[in-house]
């Protein structure tokens, strides 16, 4: 009598987390939508900045006379500027990663039944969010950049690269080693 309530009780608390999961992937997908257009809104300004500041540099060598008042206020608002561009970045990688991890929870939910296996596929999926969260952050600064800076958007686009090639070979190895041992 006293297993049957406590599996009673166990099975309301897995379908209860697991509806949680499935109601939870539109907010992933949002969160997902809204990182990646903070990166762009965030790069996209930047660009637009950096256009400006050009313009007014060839301005300043026009003029003879730069005062050098002018200098240091310039030197403190690229500063500032500077700090929020690279706030923002975070801030949108953080909630591309808070997107995907959401995205892949009904995943996790329904594998935490199983013993070990449980453990393992819950941090997979925040490895992979990690890095995935990162590929899209670094994919997207470099579309951005390519069309003023190319060698600056290119290694942004390898840096992109790269971990979704750490994610292919990790996979790979691990099909490689079960081939293996059912061989």
């Amino acid at each position: 009598m006293m297993t049957q309530n406590t599996d009673d009780i166990s099975e309301n608390h897995f379908r209860n987390r697991l509806k949680i999961a499935l109601k939870n992937l539109g907010i992933g997908m949002v969160f997902i939508i809204a990182g990646l257009f903070l990166l762009w809104h965030n790069e996209t300004n930047n660009l637009e900045r950096e256009r400006i500041a050009q313009a007014e540099s060839v301005l300043a060598e026009n003029r003879e006379n730069a005062s050098e008042k002018n200098l240091e206020n310039a030197t403190e608002s690229v500063v500032t500027i500077t700090m929020f561009n690279w706030g923002f970045r975070i801030s949108g990688w953080v909630i591309l990663f808070l997107g995907l991890a959401t995205l892949f929870k009904p995943l996790v939910v329904l594998v935490e039944k199983i013993p070990l296996l449980g453990n393992f596929v819950g941090r997979g999926i925040t490895v992979f969010a990690i890095l995935s969260s990162f590929s899209l952050s670094f994919l997207m600064i470099s579309a951005i950049w390519m069309v003023t800076k190319p060698v600056y958007g290119a290694v942004m686009l390898l840096a992109g690269i790269i971990p979704l090639l750490l994610l292919y070979r990790s996979g790979r190895r691990a099909r490689l080693k079960r081939a293996y041992k059912q061989a």
